[in-house]
Protein backbone atom coordinates (compact mmCIF):
# COMPACT_ATOMS: atom_id res chain seq x y z
CA UNK A 1 0.00 0.00 0.00
CA UNK A 2 1.48 3.26 -1.24
CA UNK A 3 1.02 6.35 1.31
CA UNK A 4 0.46 9.65 -0.84
CA UNK A 5 0.55 13.37 0.32
CA UNK A 6 0.18 15.45 -2.64
CA UNK A 7 -2.73 15.12 -5.55
CA UNK A 8 -0.26 15.79 -8.42
CA UNK A 9 1.29 12.43 -7.07
CA UNK A 10 -1.80 10.76 -6.92
CA UNK A 11 -2.46 11.47 -10.54
CA UNK A 12 0.52 10.65 -11.78
CA UNK A 13 0.28 7.06 -10.66
CA UNK A 14 -3.62 6.44 -9.93
CA UNK A 15 -5.54 8.36 -12.47
CA UNK A 16 -8.68 6.24 -13.15
CA UNK A 17 -8.77 4.43 -9.93
CA UNK A 18 -12.20 3.61 -7.49
CA UNK A 19 -12.10 6.08 -4.87
CA UNK A 20 -13.55 5.76 -1.21
CA UNK A 21 -13.39 8.95 0.52
CA UNK A 22 -13.91 9.97 4.09
CA UNK A 23 -12.35 10.63 7.34
CA UNK A 24 -12.55 7.21 8.57
CA UNK A 25 -12.30 7.97 12.24
CA UNK A 26 -12.67 5.14 14.14
CA UNK A 27 -12.57 2.68 10.96
CA UNK A 28 -15.43 1.34 12.28
CA UNK A 29 -18.05 -1.63 10.48
CA UNK A 30 -19.12 1.64 8.08
CA UNK A 31 -16.07 2.37 7.27
CA UNK A 32 -14.91 -0.97 6.60
CA UNK A 33 -18.12 -1.77 4.52
CA UNK A 34 -17.51 1.65 2.42
CA UNK A 35 -13.32 0.17 1.92
CA UNK A 36 -14.90 -3.60 1.17
CA UNK A 37 -17.22 -1.61 -1.41
CA UNK A 38 -14.41 0.21 -3.18
CA UNK A 39 -11.81 -2.99 -3.33
CA UNK A 40 -14.86 -5.22 -5.25
CA UNK A 41 -15.27 -2.28 -7.54
CA UNK A 42 -11.83 -1.37 -8.52
CA UNK A 43 -11.16 -5.69 -8.81
CA UNK A 44 -14.51 -5.75 -11.38
CA UNK A 45 -12.77 -2.55 -13.20
CA UNK A 46 -9.49 -3.83 -13.17
CA UNK A 47 -8.11 -0.48 -12.10
CA UNK A 48 -6.33 0.54 -8.79
CA UNK A 49 -8.23 1.05 -5.31
CA UNK A 50 -7.52 4.66 -4.27
CA UNK A 51 -8.50 6.12 -0.63
CA UNK A 52 -8.96 9.43 0.17
CA UNK A 53 -8.94 10.87 3.87
CA UNK A 54 -7.89 14.56 5.68
CA UNK A 55 -5.08 14.83 8.30
CA UNK A 56 -5.51 16.56 10.13
CA UNK A 57 -8.84 15.80 10.94
CA UNK A 58 -11.36 18.76 9.10
CA UNK A 59 -12.83 19.55 12.91
CA UNK A 60 -9.37 21.01 14.13
CA UNK A 61 -9.02 23.30 11.63
CA UNK A 62 -12.20 24.88 11.20
CA UNK A 63 -12.23 25.48 14.70
CA UNK A 64 -14.72 23.55 16.38
CA UNK A 65 -14.98 24.00 20.13
CA UNK A 66 -15.09 21.60 22.07
CA UNK A 67 -12.13 20.22 20.49
CA UNK A 68 -13.32 17.22 18.52
CA UNK A 69 -11.99 14.10 20.46
CA UNK A 70 -10.52 11.59 18.05
CA UNK A 71 -10.85 7.66 17.65
CA UNK A 72 -8.04 6.87 15.42
CA UNK A 73 -4.84 9.42 15.13
CA UNK A 74 -3.28 9.25 11.73
CA UNK A 75 -0.38 6.93 12.32
CA UNK A 76 -3.40 4.11 13.73
CA UNK A 77 -6.15 4.74 10.68
CA UNK A 78 -2.79 3.87 8.18
CA UNK A 79 -2.04 1.25 10.22
CA UNK A 80 -5.55 -0.06 9.84
CA UNK A 81 -5.53 0.73 6.09
CA UNK A 82 -3.11 -0.93 5.63
CA UNK A 83 -4.54 -4.48 6.24
CA UNK A 84 -7.08 -4.49 3.32
CA UNK A 85 -6.17 -4.92 -0.20
CA UNK A 86 -5.96 -1.36 -1.61
CA UNK A 87 -3.19 -0.04 -3.41
CA UNK A 88 -2.80 3.53 -1.90
CA UNK A 89 -3.91 6.35 0.54
CA UNK A 90 -3.93 10.27 -0.53
CA UNK A 91 -3.51 12.14 2.59
CA UNK A 92 -5.01 15.26 1.45
CA UNK A 93 -3.61 18.14 3.72
CA UNK A 94 -6.82 19.80 5.43
CA UNK A 95 -5.82 23.45 6.13
CA UNK A 96 -7.94 26.63 6.18
CA UNK A 97 -7.65 27.54 2.42
CA UNK A 98 -8.26 24.21 1.73
CA UNK A 99 -12.02 24.36 3.14
CA UNK A 100 -12.40 27.50 1.39
CA UNK A 101 -13.08 25.15 -1.45
CA UNK A 102 -16.57 25.33 -3.24
CA UNK A 103 -17.63 21.86 -3.59
CA UNK A 104 -18.46 21.44 -7.43
CA UNK A 105 -14.81 22.90 -8.00
CA UNK A 106 -13.53 20.25 -5.97
CA UNK A 107 -15.28 17.63 -7.28
CA UNK A 108 -13.99 19.17 -11.19
CA UNK A 109 -10.60 20.04 -10.20
CA UNK A 110 -9.34 16.79 -8.09
CA UNK A 111 -12.07 14.01 -9.31
CA UNK A 112 -12.74 14.94 -12.64
CA UNK A 113 -9.24 16.84 -13.86
CA UNK A 114 -6.73 15.75 -11.47
CA UNK A 115 -7.58 11.72 -10.89
CA UNK A 116 -10.17 11.03 -13.79
CA UNK A 117 -11.62 8.54 -11.29
CA UNK A 118 -14.14 5.98 -12.73
CA UNK A 119 -16.58 5.45 -9.52
CA UNK A 120 -16.45 7.26 -5.95
CA UNK A 121 -17.62 5.22 -2.60
CA UNK A 122 -19.36 7.20 0.49
CA UNK A 123 -21.42 7.51 3.13
CA UNK A 124 -25.02 8.49 3.08
CA UNK A 125 -23.51 11.56 5.51
CA UNK A 126 -20.89 12.84 3.65
CA UNK A 127 -20.09 16.40 3.11
CA UNK A 128 -17.48 18.77 1.72
CA UNK A 129 -16.41 21.48 0.27
CA UNK A 130 -16.75 25.08 1.56
CA UNK A 131 -19.46 25.06 4.75
CA UNK A 132 -19.57 21.29 3.75
CA UNK A 133 -22.39 22.52 1.24
CA UNK A 134 -21.20 19.15 -1.09
CA UNK A 135 -23.18 16.01 -0.72
CA UNK A 136 -24.40 12.82 -2.06
CA UNK A 137 -26.86 14.51 -4.75
CA UNK A 138 -24.36 16.60 -5.50
CA UNK A 139 -21.59 13.92 -6.34
CA UNK A 140 -24.67 12.12 -8.23
CA UNK A 141 -25.53 14.14 -10.34
CA UNK A 142 -21.48 15.66 -11.45
CA UNK A 143 -21.06 12.14 -12.13
CA UNK A 144 -24.06 11.92 -14.40
CA UNK A 145 -22.54 14.73 -16.17
CA UNK A 146 -18.68 13.53 -15.90
CA UNK A 147 -19.03 9.72 -16.83
CA UNK A 148 -18.24 8.79 -12.79
CA UNK A 149 -20.33 6.45 -11.02
CA UNK A 150 -21.72 7.04 -7.22
CA UNK A 151 -21.76 4.68 -4.75
CA UNK A 152 -23.92 5.93 -1.44
CA UNK A 153 -23.63 3.73 1.30
CA UNK A 154 -27.02 4.02 3.81
CA UNK A 155 -26.74 3.82 7.61
CA UNK A 156 -25.48 0.43 9.05
CA UNK A 157 -26.84 -0.58 12.24
CA UNK A 158 -26.69 -2.78 15.61
CA UNK A 159 -30.15 -2.93 17.13
CA UNK A 160 -30.76 0.72 18.41
CA UNK A 161 -27.31 2.15 17.81
CA UNK A 162 -26.19 3.71 14.39
CA UNK A 163 -22.60 2.74 13.30
CA UNK A 164 -21.25 6.00 13.25
CA UNK A 165 -18.23 7.87 14.79
CA UNK A 166 -20.43 10.31 17.22
CA UNK A 167 -22.09 7.60 18.68
CA UNK A 168 -18.95 5.16 19.08
CA UNK A 169 -17.29 8.63 20.82
CA UNK A 170 -20.68 8.33 23.11
CA UNK A 171 -20.85 5.37 23.60
CA UNK A 172 -16.72 5.34 25.54
CA UNK A 173 -16.79 8.23 26.94
CA UNK A 174 -20.32 7.06 28.87
CA UNK A 175 -18.32 3.82 29.49
CA UNK A 176 -19.93 1.05 26.86
CA UNK A 177 -16.95 -0.28 25.66
CA UNK A 178 -18.17 -3.86 24.91
CA UNK A 179 -20.85 -1.60 22.65
CA UNK A 180 -18.19 0.97 21.31
CA UNK A 181 -16.26 -2.66 20.06
CA UNK A 182 -19.07 -4.16 18.51
CA UNK A 183 -19.58 -0.77 16.53
CA UNK A 184 -16.42 -0.43 15.58
CA UNK A 185 -15.76 -4.55 14.92
CA UNK A 186 -12.17 -4.18 17.19
CA UNK A 187 -11.55 -3.24 21.06
CA UNK A 188 -10.73 0.49 20.95
CA UNK A 189 -7.34 0.92 21.78
CA UNK A 190 -4.69 3.51 23.51
CA UNK A 191 -1.25 3.98 22.21
CA UNK A 192 1.44 5.31 24.32
CA UNK A 193 4.77 5.38 25.75
CA UNK A 194 5.29 4.37 29.90
CA UNK A 195 6.84 7.65 31.25
CA UNK A 196 8.11 7.75 35.29
CA UNK A 197 5.41 7.73 38.21
CA UNK A 198 5.59 8.30 41.88
CA UNK A 199 6.60 4.55 42.47
CA UNK A 200 3.82 4.37 45.00
CA UNK A 201 2.60 0.89 42.94
CA UNK A 202 6.14 -1.20 43.29
CA UNK A 203 6.21 0.07 47.14
CA UNK A 204 2.60 -1.48 47.02
CA UNK A 205 3.90 -4.79 45.48
CA UNK A 206 0.92 -3.80 42.48
CA UNK A 207 3.34 -2.16 40.05
CA UNK A 208 1.67 0.25 37.36
CA UNK A 209 3.08 1.30 33.87
CA UNK A 210 2.24 5.11 33.50
CA UNK A 211 0.70 5.58 30.00
CA UNK A 212 1.34 8.90 28.38
CA UNK A 213 -1.02 8.69 25.16
CA UNK A 214 0.99 9.70 21.84
CA UNK A 215 -1.09 11.67 20.01
CA UNK A 216 -3.32 14.80 20.66
CA UNK A 217 -7.12 15.21 20.78
CA UNK A 218 -7.20 11.29 21.92
CA UNK A 219 -10.66 10.31 23.01
CA UNK A 220 -10.61 9.08 26.58
CA UNK A 221 -12.94 6.81 27.88
CA UNK A 222 -15.21 7.61 30.68
CA UNK A 223 -13.27 7.41 33.85
CA UNK A 224 -12.82 3.87 35.32
CA UNK A 225 -10.99 0.72 36.11
CA UNK A 226 -11.05 -1.86 32.93
CA UNK A 227 -9.82 -5.19 32.00
CA UNK A 228 -7.31 -4.52 28.93
CA UNK A 229 -5.14 -6.80 26.79
CA UNK A 230 -1.66 -4.97 26.58
CA UNK A 231 0.68 -5.07 23.51
CA UNK A 232 4.22 -4.63 24.01
CA UNK A 233 6.16 -5.24 20.85
CA UNK A 234 4.95 -8.67 19.32
CA UNK A 235 3.60 -9.68 22.89
CA UNK A 236 0.59 -9.15 23.95
CA UNK A 237 -0.44 -9.44 28.09
CA UNK A 238 -3.77 -9.64 30.08
CA UNK A 239 -3.75 -6.42 32.50
CA UNK A 240 -5.99 -3.94 34.10
CA UNK A 241 -6.51 -0.29 33.53
CA UNK A 242 -7.11 2.61 35.31
CA UNK A 243 -8.40 5.78 33.70
CA UNK A 244 -8.60 9.03 36.16
CA UNK A 245 -6.74 10.45 39.39
CA UNK A 246 -4.72 7.85 40.85
CA UNK A 247 -7.54 5.85 43.09
CA UNK A 248 -5.04 4.82 46.10
CA UNK A 249 -3.40 8.69 46.76
CA UNK A 250 -5.68 11.67 44.81
CA UNK A 251 -5.93 13.93 42.76
CA UNK A 252 -3.68 14.97 39.75
CA UNK A 253 -4.70 15.11 35.76
CA UNK A 254 -5.60 12.30 34.10
CA UNK A 255 -3.55 9.50 33.73
CA UNK A 256 -3.71 5.84 32.87
CA UNK A 257 -2.22 3.41 34.93
CA UNK A 258 -1.62 -0.77 33.90
CA UNK A 259 -0.83 -3.46 35.82
CA UNK A 260 0.30 -5.95 33.70
CA UNK A 261 -0.65 -9.55 35.09
CA UNK A 262 2.09 -11.95 35.40
CA UNK A 263 4.38 -9.96 33.99
CA UNK A 264 8.33 -9.26 34.85
CA UNK A 265 9.69 -6.94 32.57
Amino acid sequence: MTILRSLDEAAVHFKRSVIAVGNFDGMHLGHQAIIGKAINRAGILKCPCLIITFDPHPQHVIGRQPTLAILTPIDEKIKLLSTYDIDAVLLIPFTLDFAQIEAKSFVEEVYVKKLCIQEIIVGGSHNFGRYGSGDVHLLESMGAKYSFKTHIFPPLYDGEDTVNSSRIRGLLTSGHVKRAARLLGYHYNISGNVVSGTGRGTQLQFPTANIEAKAPYLLIPKRGVYAVYVHINEDVFQGVMNIGTRPTFGAGRVVYEVHILDFDG
